[in-house]
């Protein structure tokens, strides 16, 4: 082969690469990890300071560096997650609204943490990324929600973690430094409108090497920011009636909004693509999660 026609065929290998999806365990570097949520009050674990608790779904993990995206349902399945233990730490009005201060619940089996699982599942469960109709009554327990019962172990354990919040708002007696979820809304259950931040830890998971990098301010692994929506009502592309939020089988608030991360490719994968480019030159109440 001529040197211009095998420079033409690795360019445009490599344009294809940067192009399609590719594995979960190939992302490297910055990442930007695309999700959407539910979000209820109600099914709040008794005896314990939770408020408010939901389920997601990511849609995309794209990486920065133009090396490609994962996609869900493209071949690699699908990832959902369950975030839990959401606790008010102040609620403050701000003029317009309020500004909701969160950490993690305790009582019964919380441990003062909110909490964010991701699990891997080969099919699609439409009900909460298609429909996004899911019934928070499915709630097993504090961690455990029937739509995910059988995937197995979780792809990644994140908790919140701290820094969020610089200032101690003199407004009340508890430390808003504590926070490790900050929400501004526009009411003070859901279902309501604002947004949030927050930072993540990964703690556990299959993939937990590949994520657990600290590439985050503060040394976290993962920074995110969110929008709240209603999910039922006119105005809102409902996908709930807001007789079945009262009846508890439609959860009342929509959340979305992109992570950024910084991921480690395993060292498999790591091979298999320096292997794939070698053989083309020669490839809320309130808020919440995920609030």
């Amino acid at each position: 082969m001529k040197l211009t026609k095998l420079i033409a065929a690795v360019s445009l290998g490599l344009a294809s690469l940067t192009a399609s999806a590719i594995p979960l365990a190939s992302l490297s570097g910055p990442v930007e990890i695309k999700l959407g949520g539910l979000t209820n009050e109600s099914n709040a674990i008794a005896g314990t300071t939770e408020t408010t608790w939901g389920i997601g779904y990511i849609e995309s993990m794209k990486a920065q560096t133009n090396t490609g995206q994962w996609l869900a349902g493209t071949g690699e399945g699908y990832l959902y997650y369950m975030i839990y233990g959401i606790a008010d730490l102040s609620i403050i009005p701000d003029g317009a609204g309020f500004d909701i201060y969160n950490i993690g619940a305790t009582g019964g089996s919380f441990d003062g943490k909110i909490h964010l699982d991701i699990y891997y599942s080969a099919t699609q469960i439409a009900n909460i990324d298609q429909f996004k109709n899911a019934s928070p009554a499915d709630r097993i327990d504090y961690n455990s929600y029937a739509a995910y019962a059988g995937l197995g172990s979780p792809y990644l354990q994140l908790t919140f973690g701290s820094d969020i919040q610089q200032v101690d708002r003199p407004e009340t007696p508890q430390d808003e430094r504590l926070a490790t979820l900050v929400q501004n809304a526009n009411a003070q259950t859901l279902p309501t409108s604002g947004d949030g931040k927050f930072f993540l830890d990964v703690i556990g998971g299959t993939a937990m090497t590949q994520w657990d990098t600290n590439g985050q301010a503060f040394g976290h692994d993962m920074s995110g920011n969110f929008t709240l929506r209603p999910n039922f009502g006119p105005d809102f592309n409902p996908n709930c009636t807001e007789q079945q939020v009262i009846d508890n089988v439609c959860f009342p608030g929509l959340i979305n909004d992109p992570i950024i991360a910084a991921s480690v490719p395993e060292p498999g994968s790591l091979a298999m693509l320096g292997l794939g480019l070698f053989g083309l030159a020669g490839l809320r109440r309130r808020k919440s999660a995920a609030k």
